[in-house]
């Protein structure tokens, strides 16, 4: 209240200074007039202590630092500055939102306070955290095909970030922390598809392409944690089989999935789906087949 007609209205309302004060204090106490949430916790990386606080009072900081992907983050940022020490410093991580999935976090927004050291600019550092996924590239062969073309699935289902009510994609979904990438890929695919596979059938082409080097292939490293393990799997159906799941109406049904089916020729995938996902899986089949390190 450092406006005149504030102070002027104070100054009416209360016979002293001192009920003012008191009037003023009150305020600062009652959740309602709080800018911000007081409630901080740290964090260390690389042997730095680092403040980590919310704009929220609702938030859960606790649940934050229990959020898998957020730990892996700090794992991560811990062996980068250790690695580059001199590069950059870091001030602060503030929360600014927390999505949940049930009792779960699924998605956190966070902004980092970070500058280079040399010359003391601001680092971009704004996150949408919301941890890996896993996508497949699955492959439909047929003995009986007289042109031997072989064909993908595609799901389509609406995606309100572009937005489309159909947007066409490989079969996907988000990692639950476990580390078991093939078997959350094939839990995917019997979901979204209603065909079901083996883990020893999925080949992992993100860990051909880079091995320990990177966890995945990564679609916007500028604002998000998000990584993308790209597997491939090639399943061997009839004609008539590969005919019967166009159109097919998958997903679950319970969580609010609608999901359709739709089979391209692999030739055409590129050009079928304005798809991240389908795009890095083509160029990594194409390039780790050449390289000769990939046999299906």
């Amino acid at each position: 209240m450092s406006h005149p007609l504030a102070l002027l209205f104070l100054s009416l309302c209360f016979n002293n200074s001192r009920q003012r004060r008191l009037y003023l204090r009150s305020l600062s106490n009652n959740p309602k007039h709080r800018t911000h949430s007081t409630m901080s916790h740290t964090i260390t990386i690389a042997n730095q202590t680092i403040s980590l606080t919310s704009t929220n009072p609702d938030i859960q900081l606790d649940k934050v630092l229990d959020f898998q992907p957020f730990k892996d983050w700090i794992a991560t940022f811990d062996r980068e500055q250790r690695d580059h020490k001199t590069k950059v410093t870091i001030k602060g991580v503030e929360v600014q939102s927390v999505d949940m999935f049930g009792p779960k976090i699924g998605f956190v927004k966070f902004k980092t306070d970070v500058e280079f050291v040399d010359n003391g600019k601001k680092v971009p550092g704004v996150v949408f955290m919301r941890g890996g996924a896993v996508s497949v590239l699955l492959l439909l062969r047929s003995h009986d095909d007289e042109d031997k073309t072989e064909r993908v699935i595609l799901t389509t289902q609406p995606r309100l970030a572009v937005p489309s009510l159909s947007f066409p994609e490989l079969p996907a979904g988000m990692l639950d922390g476990s580390g078991n990438f093939a078997g959350t890929a094939a839990k995917e695919i019997e979901e979204e598809t209603g065909l079901r596979i083996k883990d020893s059938e999925l080949t992992d082409l993100t860990d051909l392409a880079y091995g320990s080097s990177w966890r995945g292939v990564y679609p916007s490293a500028g604002g998000s944690d998000e990584f993308l393990r790209l597997f491939v799997c090639v399943k061997h159906l009839s004609a008539a089989e590969i005919h019967d799941l166009e159109g097919k109406l998958t997903g679950l049904r319970d969580h609010g999935e609608a999901i359709s089916l739709k089979i391209v020729p692999l030739r055409d995938l590129w050009r079928s789906a304005p798809d991240a996902k389908a795009l890095a899986s083509i160029a990594l089949y194409d390039a780790l087949k050449r390289e000769g390190k990939l046999h299906v």
